[in-house]
């Protein structure tokens, strides 16, 4: 996806919530010397071959840099993993007891995405799960979704956030229920950004017991030209099914042509972007399958 006007100012409003939260009592001056650092950069490359999720990992490599830590999210990382885990056993009672578990696991899936330090959208992790039965997709391709995994060996889901991963897990286990025969692969983040999930996380929540995890670029979304080949081979894979989760993954595949392949936007709108793109309103759930140019 080609860099939209909204991301711009998106990008360094981000270095500066980035340092409210990990350093409150940072300097304005810090604060502004990063940014012009970022405008800088932006300067001199190609803003029509640099998406939204290649910028972010350039601004959120200055962060940690100025802070002189190479994982700044971590402990937060850490909590919404607890967090989440503590969630767990409620959220899998209501899963299991549903009228549709797969549809409801999917819908849990997609409240995790409201764990995202890096978006507009206010963290209210905890109404949310509090509201589960109240609260509806906007844009809903489940049907489509369900026709597609049973054509389908091979899903491919690429993650997004941690504590979020806590219920991409249950989302596993419930596909893997329904369909025992269906080969499911995770996708983690290569090294740490913002707060995505990275292997590490996905051990500590038990991912990689269920599933074989691999590992994308380090960057908050997929850079496919700087990812593995492991990841590669998965990715283009055909007549596979890939189930992308957030809104950096679905900035980078908008608009990417991928054969030979079902693949379905698993998000919460967080910016004003989205809202334009989708036709929705921030904080709507979004489950849509990838139409062409879209």
């Amino acid at each position: 996806m080609k860099l939209e006007p909204e991301c711009l100012g998106c990008l360094l409003d981000q270095i500066l919530r980035a340092f409210k939260l990990l350093k409150p009592d940072i300097s304005r001056e810090i604060i502004i010397a990063a940014q012009k650092r970022f405008m800088k950069h932006l300067i001199n490359v190609d803003l029509n071959k640099n998406p939204a999720p290649i910028l972010g990992k350039i601004a959120y490599t200055i962060v940690a840099e100025v802070l002189g830590e190479k994982d700044p999210y971590y402990s937060l990382k850490e909590r919404y993993n607890h967090l989440a885990l503590q969630y767990y056993e409620e959220v899998n009672y209501i899963v299991e007891n549903s009228k549709d578990p797969l549809f409801k696991a999917i819908l849990i899936a997609a409240f995790g995405n409201t764990i995202d330090f890096g978006s507009q959208h206010d963290i209210n992790f905890t109404s949310d799960i509090n509201n589960l039965e109240i609260k509806n997709f906007t844009i809903n391709d489940y049907k489509k979704f369900k026709e597609s995994i049973e054509k389908t060996d091979h899903l491919l889901i690429l993650g997004d956030n941690c504590g979020e991963i806590v219920f991409d897990k249950l989302l596993i286990i419930t596909i893997k229920k329904y369909y025992p025969d269906l080969k499911i692969v995770y996708t983690v983040r290569g090294a740490p950004i913002i707060n995505d999930a990275t292997i590490e996380d996905a051990k500590f929540v038990g991912i990689t017991e269920l599933v074989q995890v691999v590992e994308s670029s380090d960057s908050p979304g997929v850079d496919i030209a700087t990812s593995p080949k492991e990841f590669k081979k998965h990715f283009f894979k055909e007549k596979g099914v890939i189930l992308s989760k957030g809104q950096g993954n679905f900035e980078s595949l908008y608009g990417m042509e991928i054969p030979e392949k079902d693949v379905y936007y698993l998000l919460k709108a967080k910016c004003n972007l989205m809202e334009r793109i989708f036709g929705v309103k921030i904080g709507d759930l979004i489950f849509k399958k990838k139409t062409q140019g879209f």
